[in-house]
Formats: structure tokens, sequence, C-alpha cells
């Protein structure tokens, strides 16, 4: 068996009083299917006649041991509990698995030794052997099994060095060892040390220990035997310690390493130590240095080794200073005993804590302390230590609080826990289980990139359960496998059945625990989730926690390469929560860092320095090419650090709390919730401030000049194209870096079209100045259709290639544009009400009459000007007052007569003037009123919009004139003119829907792409198709196109959606759809969209019910003509064919298919070849000059029968595969 592809299940069963099974889960039916309720455990499991030797009952509650089941020839792991039962009592709890007895990892709990090179399993009653574990290329091999005493005997005389050889076979007297096992205190376990043989000849120091596994009256006694190198120990111990006790061997009693007493020689001391202590009050304290595997891996083996000796020094000092025992427990475990003294023992920690926090910088290696305080000096060492152990495990990973002093409360916590398994257990089989989701959200714009699967549990009587009660007992007991498999089915599960309503579905990600890895081929196991439920591996991403990685780095790493090469996105969840290094993220293969926001959790004092953190990680994980989303956003405020550091994706109950189905799948049914793009969306790369600053293209005075929003532009030609921009510039644009990607290369459509030219002479301009660059300000749309003013500042950086790059810096002029409008405007008035006076000349010229009714119109119109001109040819000038002087910005009326050539009509654009003339109208009498808009120039050329309000009245002279007050409404015109840019710039966008402002002779549909396609828009000539009006098609088909569709075709049309989106280019469909008047076919030209994360169809529908109606007739024709008849056409040189009918081939049996495979194949014109190539040339000659050709000729069947035929082949209009004739072959008779 591999031991990668072994996995474990948890079997639970309970027991009564008298051994009868009261309960049990599937997994351990599993094992015994023929198992009920009622039967005797003992007989049902191990086919005993009574209860066990050595049965797991007689292990202390909540303790675990190892038992060998003689029925399935396997190790077992056994966990034992009480219980109360219904209808039954007191009861026992049992949690059992399967042990490999390959993994050697799994027997570290019978020894201290944390590494063995072999490991045996000894029966002694039926003196046989088994090898469990050898390592290879170390030792001579042995076989797998045999007699144990032909082992011992060849051992010794073959592989044990001769100077032991006689210790090492009293070591292994069978005769004694048992007696030895049972006598052995305060552990029962034997230690011997010999020198072995290794296969390259040389010898080896090694340490032999031999466990008792069982050993009882009517059981086989087993013994474990493992073996351990300690050649550097044996040679370090010989040359540089002196024993402090002659009874007990250096080697044996103190850890080269630490200087501290060995596990076993501890238990031992410590034991005797107390026995002498009186009545003073001592604690035993159990530390344990976290994750020390990974600071291994990450500062080696030496800087390992020292950090052990350092703590070892701590410890020996206390042990003297306070009069104590201190011991090493192997791997990064240690153990002392000191006078029950808070002030002491806090001081101690104090500085083994100090020691490590300085120690590298990391806080990741913190020691976890457990405490016991010893009332009983007669309690066995070994239960005072698992006591502190068991205060200890309930502060690791706790990075606030780093030790706890056991109580009581604790074991009854753990019992508590055995029963919360069992109805975990239940749970799973009554599928009270489900999960909540938690969208991802993209910061800048809202909407829902993912989601993340939650583990609930919906208890029947105590409502919900919050995961934290039951997911750290699950990861603890290895049940969280069981729990996990449940859930990553039913979050599969639930996708499909999302597809399957016609929804589109996002990602969604699982959690997985290092647990999972252990326990399965997770690789294989998403593999075949995704294959059962046809989901693309997309939607299903994998979270894995950081702290996973400092558990076991290799293989999950090998875990994760797997995955993504199979197409699943991986996140490494909850990174900085405590574990992580930034030097961890240069090892890393992940595609998503989820950030802790616990950075933020800080107070004022410290804040700075978890946005500093936060701000690394993130310019780190950018520069890696890592996405990154912050977990735990909570406030706007947060939102906006993240977005300015430049992290876009977020989740947090800012945005969503955790949600039940029923709440989450309305909201993801709204497409315009979602970003459909993802968090794997490309983004325009960032361009942050810092990276201008330690780069040294810039000059002093130009790095002096920034300011606002930074852009970098390529231009070349007439085509922008936008680089690279920094937040600030998303901020003022309105805009996020995954849409500015999408129209990097279009990004000059966003300003006005009148201020394109502005903008080229910008870049222009900026070219002739170096130093000072060039400024304008233009007008901008945002994609919600508002009009910003842009101040744009450009310096040209390098020209190459005919391109030019540009430093560009943005900012938002918009509230100061309107308030220079405004106060032109309050200037305007201000000078109207001023200059109608009499110290205007122009004005006081006119009748009073006159005067009086170009006042009454100014006064409508102010602020302005008036302007009077004849009804005659190009209107000459009648006057002009003061202020329309001003207003068209010349110093006098005289020169602005001079400008206009003395005639109104100058004042107006050539383009307006036509449609001025119709505002007036044709004929002019006096008291005719008329108000008109057009553009009148200033004296600098440039143009403004005004509102003439006017009226014709009879001059001094007699003859008819018009006075008319002029404002400026540029504004107001603007405002029409942004909404004319903005619906130029969307037709811009959208350019398939230019022909639906044509007169088409088919009917325009747009459509969502959501179940049952709803309409967006139907053209007028699509209702005149169907005969409806808008209204009736949402009341008849709930506005949705699919509902239109005869229902035999529905499949053909969702077939077509999905080969639209795919081939991403338009298709035809020929299908019913039904009308006012009954179904009609139409065909159907229609191209898949994606604009701004939205999808959507559109296309054009014509009817061709007739052409179908005809084609009908056409077929059922040809399938009764007597005649065959079909297309040709020239291809190469020869004729090529296609058969429409059969004809009269018909009664010799053949079919469209059969007859033109034997014309293919010249099956009938074996009989006169000559005659044929003749016909054949003539026919070609024929089709060459475009005439008609016939001729009659005999041919042979295959059947031997000859008949005659005529050929009439004439030309037809040309199709589109280059068929040119028709020729109708008929039956005659044979000529004799």
């Amino acid at each position: 068996m591999n031991p990668k592809n072994f996995t474990s299940e948890t079997s639970i069963y309970i027991i009564d009083q008298n051994y009868r099974i009261v309960h049990f889960n599937r997994e351990l039916q599993q094992i015994f299917p023929e198992i009920c309720c009622g039967d005797i455990c003992y007989e049902t499991f191990c086919a005993e006649d009574s209860p066990c030797c050595g049965c797991p009952l007689n292990v202390p509650d909540n303790e675990s041991t190892l038992f060998y089941n003689k029925k399935l020839n396997q190790w077992v792991e056994v966990n034992t509990g009480t219980i109360s039962w219904p209808d039954a009592g007191v009861c026992h709890v049992l949690l059992s698995r399967s042990i490999y007895e390959g993994n050697k990892n799994l027997f570290y709990n019978l020894t201290d030794l944390s590494t063995y090179d072999e490991l045996f399993e000894l029966n002694l009653t039926k003196n046989t052997y088994k090898t469990l574990y050898h390592r290879s290329n170390k030792y001579v091999n042995l076989a797998e099994d045999g007699s144990l005493s032909e082992l011992l005997k060849d051992t010794a005389r073959h592989m044990i060095h001769s100077e032991d050889t006689a210790a090492f076979l009293d070591f292994w007297n069978l005769d004694t060892i048992a007696e030895r096992l049972e006598d052995a205190t305060p552990s029962p376990l034997l230690l011997g040390q010999f020198r072995k043989k290794k296969t390259d000849g040389s010898y080896c120091w090694v340490s032999q220990t031999a466990v008792p596994i069982r050993h009882s009256e009517n059981g086989d006694e087993i013994i474990f035997c493992f073996v351990q190198d300690i050649q550097e120990q044996k040679q370090k111990e010989l040359s540089s310690l002196v024993s402090q006790d002659s009874k007990i061997k250096p080697s044996n009693s103190i850890d080269y390493l630490t200087g501290l007493y060995r596990k076993n020689i501890f238990l031992q001391k410590a034991s005797e130590f107390l026995k002498h202590s009186g009545d003073k009050p001592y604690c035993l304290m159990a530390i344990d240095i976290e994750h020390f595997k990974l600071f291994n891996e990450w500062y080696g083996q030496k800087a390992g080794d020292q950090f052990l000796i350092d703590i070892g020094s701590h410890l020996k000092n206390a042990q003297n200073e306070h009069g104590g025992i201190a011991g090493y427990m192997g791997d990064d475990d240690f153990c002392i005993i000191l006078p029950d003294d808070h002030a002491s023992i806090a001081r101690l920690q104090h500085q083994i804590m100090g020691y490590i926090k300085n120690y590298q910088g990391n806080v990741g290696f913190l020691p976890a302390f457990g405490l016991y305080s010893i009332s009983d000096c007669h309690t066995p060492v070994r239960t005072m230590y698992d006591r502190a152990a068991i205060a200890m495990s309930s502060v690791k990973g706790n990075y606030n609080q780093r030790s706890c002093r056991y109580d009581s409360r604790m074991m009854q916590k753990m019992k508590n826990n055995h029963i919360l398994l069992s109805e975990i257990q239940h749970a799973l089989e009554q599928e009270e289980f489900t999960f909540y989701a938690q969208p991802k959200c993209n910061m800048a714009t809202g909407k829902i990139i993912g989601l993340e699967s939650l583990v609930r549990w919906i208890h029947p009587q105590r409502g919900m359960i919050p995961p934290g009660d039951f997911i750290p007992l699950l990861e603890r007991n290895g049940f969280i496998t069981n729990l996990d498999l449940y859930v990553w089915d039913l979050v599969c599960r639930s996708v499909r059945h999302w597809i399957d309503l016609g929804h589109k579905a996002i990602p969604i990600s699982v959690n997985v625990s290092r647990v999972d890895i252990y326990s399965l081929d997770i690789v294989k196991t998403f593999q075949d989730l995704v294959q059962k439920y046809s989901l693309d591996q997309s939607l299903i991403e994998i979270e894995i926690t950081e702290s996973a990685y400092a558990e076991e780095y290799e293989l999950i790493n090998d875990t994760i390469v797997k995955l993504r090469a199979s197409g699943f996105t991986v996140l490494m969840d909850d990174f900085g929560s405590g574990y992580s290094s930034l030097n961890m993220l240069k090892d890393v293969n992940v595609d998503v860092l989820k950030i802790d926001m616990k950075f933020l959790e800080m107070d004022e004092q410290s804040a700075g320095k978890g946005y500093g953190i936060l701000e690394a990680i993130i310019s780190m994980a950018r520069f890696m090419g890592l996405k990154i989303i912050a977990e735990g956003v909570e406030t706007k405020e947060q939102m906006n650090y993240l977005l300015d550091m430049g992290c876009t994706y977020g989740q947090g109950y800012y945005f969503y709390h955790p949600m039940p189905m029923k709440v989450f799948e309305p909201l993801l049914a709204d497409e315009n919730n979602l970003d459909l793009r993802g968090i794997k969306a490309r983004q325009l790369e960032r361009l942050h401030i810092k990276e201008l600053l330690n780069e040294n293209v810039f000059s002093e005075t130009l790095l002096n000049n920034i300011m606002g929003g930074v852009a970098f532009y390529n231009v070349h030609g007439k085509k922008v194209e936008l680089v690279r921009a920094n937040e600030q510039y998303f901020k003022i644009t309105g805009t996020n870096s995954v849409d500015l990607e999408e129209q990097r290369q279009s990004i000059i459509e966003s300003i006005y079209k009148a201020d394109h030219e502005a903008v080229f002479d910008l870049f222009d301009r900026a070219d002739c100045s170096i130093l000072n660059g060039a400024e304008t300000d233009v007008r901008r749309l945002k994609d919600n259709g508002d009009t910003i003013w842009l101040h744009m500042h450009v310096y040209l950086l390098k020209e190459q290639d005919d391109q030019r790059l540009y430093y560009g810096s943005v900012s938002d002029v918009t509230e100061q544009k309107l308030r220079e409008q405004r106060l032109a405007a309050s200037q305007r008035a201000l000078s109207a009400v001023v200059h109608i006076s009499e110290n205007d000349p122009s004005f006081m010229k006119l009748t009073e009459d006159n005067r009086r009714t170009a006042a009454s119109i100014f006064a409508q119109m102010s602020p302005g000007g008036m302007i009077g001109g004849y009804c005659e040819d190009g209107f000459p000038l009648y006057f002009a007052n003061h202020e329309m002087v001003r207003l068209l910005d010349y110093d006098s009326f005289e020169e602005l007569e001079r400008a206009i050539d003395g005639k109104v009509i100058n004042t107006i654009h050539p383009d307006d003037r036509e449609q001025v003339a119709k505002d007036i109208g044709p004929e002019y009498y006096a008291g005719l009123e008329y108000t008109t808009t057009y553009r009148m120039p200033k004296k600098d050329g440039t143009w403004f919009w005004t509102l003439d309000k006017g009226k014709v009245i009879e001059a001094e002279d007699g003859r008819l004139a018009i006075i008319s007050a002029c404002t400026d409404i540029s504004e107001p015109m603007g405002v029409q003119l942004q909404l004319a840019e903005r619906n130029s710039m969307l037709m811009r966008k959208n350019k398939e829907l230019v022909f639906l402002n044509n007169d088409m002779p088919g009917g325009y549909h747009r459509c969502a792409d959501t179940p049952g396609f709803e309409f967006l828009y139907v053209s007028n000539r699509f209702l005149q198709i169907f005969g409806y009006t808008r209204e009736e098609i949402q009341d008849r088909f709930d506005n949705k196109f699919m509902n239109m569709v005869h229902p035999d075709d529905r499949a053909l049309v969702s077939n077509g959606v999905v080969e639209l989106e795919q081939k991403d280019e338009s298709t035809n469909l020929e299908y019913r759809m039904l009308s006012k008047h009954g179904y009609i076919w139409i065909v159907d030209q229609s191209k898949y969209m994606k604009y701004q994360g939205k999808r959507f169809l559109q296309g054009v529908i014509m009817d061709i019910s007739e052409s179908v109606s005809l084609r009908s007739q056409m077929e059922h024709l040809l399938e009764y003509l007597p005649e065959s008849v079909s297309l040709l056409g020239v291809e190469n040189g020869d004729i090529k064919f296609k058969l429409l009918s059969t004809g009269f081939f018909e009664q010799y049996g053949y079919t469209l298919q059969t007859l033109e495979q034997a014309l293919t194949g010249q099956a009938f014109f074996c009989s006169d070849e000559p005659q044929i190539q003749d016909v054949k040339e003539k026919l070609l000659h024929a089709m060459d000059c475009r005439t008609a050709y016939s001729t009659s000729l005999q041919i042979c069947l295959p059947e031997n029968s000859t008949i005659g035929i005529t050929l009439d082949a004439r030309p037809v209009e040309r199709t589109a595969d280059n068929f040119s004739f028709l020729c109708i072959c008929e039956k005659t008779e044979v000529q004799q």
C-alpha cells in the first residue's frame, strides 16, 4: 500500500455497560457490513468470546491507545469517553481509526524518539517478527517477516559488533524481556545501545528501544522495536560529557544538545525529586516552540540547534537559581519543575519570550506555556506533564495569550468534546450542516467577483452553532476531513444547480485544512468533484490557510503545484494572521493572497506599523504577480486605505455578511451585481509614486510639478494609449484598473470630440518645452455619463521609433470652471444694467417707442447685449449697444461694425443661418416676434451659442428693422452637447447599434444573457414582424425572448447561444417564433457581446416563412419528380455536382447518398468510355460559354441492365458554393 494514498476515516460507536452496541456510524458499517444495534462489541469486532485483553476501555477516558485487531489484522488508534445515551444510561463512546503501519509518524507517541531508521513488530507469543519500516541502503536488508529467535541469532552473529554481542543477546533475552518491561519505571520501555554493521561494512552506534504494545495472560505479547542512529551523539557524549550519576550512563541520561535530562530520565528524576520536596508547593511547566520545523526549514539545522541550546541554557539557569529540575522532552518540547512562585515563573517566561522575539525578529515561533500546580507529589509525573500539555494546547495559535494553568474544567471540556464529536457524526448523517456564502468584491465598483463558502451547523434544538465551537475540535481529532468532503460536495452540487437554472456562475472557494492534505489525495478529490458535476475547474477555488504552510511546507506546496496544474485557482488564506513572514512570499506558488485585516486592529500607537506592514505585503505581492484580497473589511475607511495602497478586491461585513443560499441566490441572479471577469481579470498596471521617486529618470524640477493623478501616455500619430496610472487617477476619472485595461487603446474616446485637437496640441506643445511641459483643460466623460473638466500637464520623457512616451499629471477642475462661468454671467448682468442708459449713443439714436420696445425685450434676456439690422439682404447694421460690443469682445461700436462689414448676417454662423431664417419666418411685418438660437463669433475667432429674442419694428426712416436681445447660452448648450457626446460615445463603443438607425428589412433585438434571455431593446420593425406592442411582449411573454420560441426549437436556440459565446462571431439560425397570427419561420443573425463586465446578445431577425414554405414545396416536388435533378459546377477543370433528387433512379433502389456515391465512382459509365469522355468535354465547353447543352446516351447499371437517358443542362444564377448549371436527367427507351 502506498502511504500517500492511504486515508483513515474515523469510526464512532457507542456501547453500554454490558458491551452491547447502541449506536454506530456509516464508516464503521462499511468495515463491518453485518453490524446491528444490540450486537456484542468484542464478538463483532474481534471474534472473541469474552471482553478483549487490552480492551481500550481499560485506558483512562480521553487518552488514546494503540490496539491490534486480530480480525482485521490491523493496528487501530482508539479514543474513549463516557456519554449519557437515551434509554441506555451511561455508555462508552469510542472513536477509532486504522493506522497504516508503514507511516512511521503515527508511532511517535510510543516513545520520545522523533526519528528512527527501523521499526519492527515482535510477537513474543508466536516467536515471529514483521518489518514495519526499514531505511533503505543503510543497514543490511532483512526478510520482511520470519522467526524472531532466528532473527536475533543472525543479527548477533553477523550485524552486531563483536564487543557488543553479549550485551545484545542479554538485552534481547526472550525469557526475561517481558518481566523486565513490566518492572521498568516510570515508563514501560527498555533502552539498549550497540554498534550495528552498515552496508558499507562500517559500524555505527544505534539505540534500540523496546516498547510493549500488548502483554497479557490470554493475548499475544507484542513489542515494537525502534532502531535509531546515535553515532554523532555518542561521539560527542563520550568526549564532552561526564556522568553525574555513576548508576546512569551519560548517553542514557543527558541530551547532548540541550544539556538537560532526556524525557524518560527526567520523568524518573522528577519523581524522585518530588518525593523529597517536603511541603513546599511546586509547579510543572510544559514548553512548546510553535512551528519549530519551519524554523529549521528557513534558518537551517545549525541555527535550529543553537535555538534549542539557548532555551536549554535558560532552563538550566532557572533550575539552579530556584532549586528545580528541567528536562528535554524531544523535538521542540521542554519541561521544568520549579517552586510555585508566580513572579519567578512569569520572569522565566518573559526571559524566554524576549529571547525568541529578538531572534531573527520573527514572532512566528513563540513558545506556548502550560502549567500544572502540583498538589499531590505521588501523582505520576507523566500525568502531570500531560495535564500541563492540555493547558498548553489551549493557547497554541493565540498570540495574545501564551500561558495557561491547568484546571479540572479542561478535562471536563475534553469529555464534552467527545460528546460533541458523536453529535457531529449524527449531524452529518442528518444533513444538518450547510454552507453560507460571503461575496468577494471589487472595492472600486462594489460588484461581486466571487464567493467563499463557510460551513454552518443548523442544530434542530440549539439553532446555529458557531464554527469556532466545532471546527478546532474536528481539526485536532482528524475528523475535519469528513465534514470538508461533505461541504465540498454540497458546494459543487449547488453550483451545478445554479447553472442548470440558467444563471451565470461565478467562482466559489472552499476551505482545505492541512489535515485534509495529510489524509486525502486533494487533487484527485477535486478533479472527481468537478467531473461528477460537469463543472469548469475555474469555478471551484481552493483556500489553504497560511498556518498549514508552517506545519508541512513541502507536502502542501507540492499539492498546490498539482492543483494549479489541474486548472484550479489556489488562495493562501489568513496571510498575516500570526505565522507569516515576507520571506514566505518568495516561496509560495498560490494565485491569490488573502490578507488578514488584523493588521488594522491596532491601537493608536501601533496603527502606523500595521499600515506599513500591510503596504509592504501588497507591494511585494504585486511585484511577484500575486492577486490580493483583503478579508475582514468592515469600514469605509479601511476600504479607502486599501484602495490607496493598490488593493482592488476585498471581503467583509462592509460589503456583505455570510448569507444562506436563499438570500444570496437572488442577489447573484441580477448580473448588475456581478463582475464576471473575476479576480484574474487583467488590470492596468498601477503606477506608485514611490516607484517614481526611486528611479533616476526624472529631474528635481519635473518632480516639483507632480500633483493629483499621475499617468503615462504612449502617443503614435493620432493614437493615444494609457500605459500606467496611479490610484489618484482612478479616483479623479471615476474608473478602475480593470475597466481601464479594456479602454487603454481608446482612451481618447473618453474625451469630448470637440477637445480631441486640444489634446493632440497639448502633446505637440510638450515636445517643444521639455522642461516645463504643456497644460490644457479638456472635458472628459465618466462612465456614469457625468462630465468633468480635467487639467492636464504633460511632459515628454522619450521618443523612439515614431512613438513618444509622456508623463502626465491630471486634476479635476470642474468646480473651478463652474465658478468662472457663474462669475462671467454675473459680470455680464451687472454690465447690462449699467449700460442700458443715455450713455449708449447707438441705443439713444432709436425713437422713444423703439427704445422702450428694445428695453422690454432686453429686460427679459439680461444679461446679454442688443443688436439690430434692417430687414434687407444681409441685414445691414441698424444699431448695437455697448453690452453687445463687449459681449463680442470689441473695444468700440465702430470696430464691431468694421469687423462684420456692416451686416448683422456676419454675426451668425454660416451653418446656422438657414435655421435662423426658418425661425424668423418668410415675411417681415411690424410687430413680428421670434426666438432662435445660433452661434455668434467673438473678436478672437471663437464661437459661442446665443439665445436671440427679437421683434420687427418700423425704423425712423420708415424701413422695417429687427431689434434683438442676445444672451450667452453656452453653458446650457454644453449640457445638450454633453448628452450628444455621451450618445456618440455609446455609438462608437457599440458599433453594432449603427444599423439600428437605418431602414432595415429585419427586426433588431438586444437581450441580456439571463435565464430566458430578457429583452433589453426591440426595434419598431421587430414589433411589426410579430404584430405585438412592447406592452404585449411584456405581458404575454414575461419580456423574455425564449418564451416566444417554439418549444421544439428552444434547445436549438440554447445550443446556438453557447456556440456564439465560444466563437465570438455572428451566425445564422433558422427556427420558429410565435407571432400574433401564429408561428412563423425566422432567420436570426445574432452576436454575443461583452461590455464593462455585462454580457448580452444582439442581432437581426427576418421573416422567412414564405421561403421556408417554398423550400418545403420544392423538396416535395423534387421527391416525386420522375427526372433526376442536380446542380453542376466547375472545380479544378473538372465537373462537380450536387444531387437534388433521385428521380427514376429510385426504382432501382438508389437513395441520394448511394446514387451520389455511384456517380462519383463512375460505376455507370463502363460501357462506352470514349462516348462518356466526349459528353464531359462538350458539357465543360457549354458551361464555360454559359450555353445550354443536351444529349442522349446509354448507361450500364451495376446489375448489368442498360438504360437510355437524356441530359438537359442549362445555365442558372451562380450559387454561393459556385454551382452555375441545372441538369435534368430523364429516362428514355433503349435504342436497339
